[in-house]
């Protein structure tokens, strides 16, 4: 598909022409990945705000507004740190800066060159950098990468701080935390986030005892005068003066907030139960910690040695032959356009497919001929990459009575789904591809066989009939996808969900997931097929039956 792409006006039904106009505006590098917290999302918003807007839905968020506001705050590397070597101070943002923001802490050490990371046959031993500033060169930041970074990280456990040098100092990545609480008979109880956030996210690394380094960067300035010599001609063990690293941490507001609109059903008996088909709006957007890559040469090398993009695990380096069809895929690029560097995660199946997908699913229901007799809500959740942020809220502070609520109808990454996709793995490791009529399920009969059922029986009526894969929905599948989308905080209130995915692939949380690798003809089918399930929903004489077992408490753990 093409790089860039401005269409004309949406239609009332649902098309991929429709679905590409949007995509391309939501998933453009001007939103910048939209991470939750910061003002690139809210942008994300402003825009799905005047969607809705224009359709005539009616807004369901705080205040008469079409926004829901989440308590999110963030920790940044407040204005009062330093960095001391003898009479010189320095100052954050502007010489140096540092990650893993916690809280205030001051450490104090020799200075000791380590050189590079990569380089793990000459490393400094444990005893060499124990309790010192360790400087060391190249790097990018909380990564430290290269190969063996890591196990040279490990000998620098006992430091007191690694500074990684950078030619300029990025802006901080602020620590993000969604404060949420809840009042469960009549106590407040804090609602913790979901620690393993995102679709096909694993969670955290678990750590090793004790407090761990300060970790950041520094100029080759900064580095140069802790060291007392020019980093140029330093050597790995030279030693400079002490230093003190003052690390003083300000916690602010994060503006962050969910779009939630409402079509009125026509029934005065039902139009007071609801029906969701919800999305999560924000992506991974722009890191410093994330280096700038030439966009071709990365989409080669996933497409062959890295089908899973950032879900991939234990891959051994390419082979010879593999190493020969990437430089095949990337040369065949380069002779249509110049090579492109790339720092953007634009998030155009993850999810900016299901937030574009709702949009048009809402607009085939406002100007369309099918007028349900209970009412839609359509939420655009922000968050769902820190931990299931805003579906978490919305559930937990709904706007609606919580028991309304019939169904949730869940979109996240309904954009792909082609025959040479690697969408996921079975429970047995075995690969799953996608193909013409690809579509997984997640947890459509987990609480309610009949909400499954539907499905089944909707999509046999379509014109292109899916083959539903079940594949990611086994019990104890290691993934745990069931608690890895936005619907599994509707399901622990006991609300049936079912979640539309075409999975994973090479793009997956990489820069290459940009709008021009859509399938937007397969992606409207699927848009087509959530429609036509929520208006069979929305239209039962009965409640969808819940027959399966309810979660215990909804702040129990998910497990699937």
């Amino acid at each position: 598909m093409p790089l860039t792409y401005t269409g004309g006006p949406t239609v009332a039904d649902i098309t991929a022409c429709d679905l590409m106009t949007r995509l391309y505006i939501y998933a453009a590098d001007s939103m910048k990945g939209r991470e939750a917290g910061t003002p690139d999302a809210i942008r994300a918003t402003v825009y799905i705000e005047s969607e809705v807007r224009r359709l005539g839905l009616k807004p369901a968020g705080d205040n008469g507004s079409y926004f829901q506001n989440l308590p999110v705050t963030s920790r940044v590397l407040g204005a009062g740190s330093s960095i001391t070597t003898g009479s010189t101070t320095f100052k954050p943002s502007q010489d140096f800066s540092i990650t893993g923001l916690g809280a205030d802490r001051k450490v104090t050490g020799d200075v000791i060159f380590a050189g590079s990371l990569a380089d793990t046959a000459n490393a400094l031993s444990a005893d060499q950098v124990r309790g010192k500033v360790v400087i060391v060169s190249g790097g990018g930041g909380r990564g430290f990468g290269g190969r063996g970074g890591f196990g040279a990280l490990n000998a620098l456990s006992g430091a007191a701080a690694i500074l990684s040098v950078v030619p300029v100092i990025a802006p901080a990545r602020a620590a993000f935390t969604l404060n949420d609480t809840v009042q469960t008979e009549g106590r407040a109880a804090y609602a913790a986030a979901n620690p393993n956030a995102g679709r096909g996210g694993r969670g955290g690394r678990g750590g090793g005892g004790g407090q761990q380094p300060l970790a950041g960067q520094v100029t080759p300035a900064v580095a140069s005068a802790l060291l007392g010599k020019s980093i140029e001609s330093a050597v790995r063990g030279d030693a400079g003066g002490s230093a003190t690293i003052d690390v003083r941490v300000e916690t602010v507001a994060a503006p962050t907030r969910n779009v939630v609109a409402i079509i009125p059903g026509t029934d005065p008996k039902l139009r007071g139960q609801y029906v969701v088909i919800g999305a999560h709006s924000d992506h991974v957007g722009m890191s410093a910690a994330r280096p700038v890559v030439e966009h071709d040469s990365l989409k080669a090398y996933n497409m062959v040695a890295r089908v899973e993009g950032a879900d991939t695990r234990n891959a051994s380096p390419p082979t010879p032959e593999q190493w020969a069809r990437i430089n095949a895929i990337k040369d065949s690029l380069r002779k249509v356009y110049p090579a492109r560097f790339d720092s953007i995660s634009n998030g155009a199946d993850d999810d900016g497919s299901g937030s574009v997908s709702i949009l048009e699913i809402a607009e085939a229901f406002a100007k369309g001929p099918a007028k349900p007799k209970r009412s839609l809500i359509f939420i655009w959740q922000m968050g769902e990459e820190k931990g299931l942020w805003g579906s978490q809220y919305f559930t937990n502070h709904p706007t609606v009575p919580r028991d309304s609520i019939v169904a949730d109808l869940n979109l996240d990454m309904v954009g792909r789904g082609e025959a040479t996709d690697i969408t996921g793995r079975s429970k047995e490791d075995v690969e799953l591809k996608g193909a013409a009529n690809y579509l997984q399920l997640v947890g459509s009969r987990r609480l309610s066989t009949e909400l499954g059922d539907i499905a089944e029986d909707v999509s046999k009526k379509e014109p292109m009939p899916f083959k539903f894969d079940y594949a990611m929905d086994a019990n104890g599948h290691p993934q745990n996808i069931y608690c890895r989308s936005d619907h599994a905080n509707y399901a622990r209130y006991g609300i049936p969900v079912i979640f539309f995915t075409t999975g994973g692939h090479a793009d997956y949380h990489q820069v290459t997931d940009e709008p021009e690798y859509i399938q937007y003809q397969h992606m409207a089918r699927v848009d087509k097929l959530v429609y036509d399930i929520a208006t069979r929903v929305a239209n039962l004489d009965h409640r969808v039956k819940v027959d399966g077992p309810k979660p215990d408490s909804p702040f129990a753990g998910c497990q699937q």
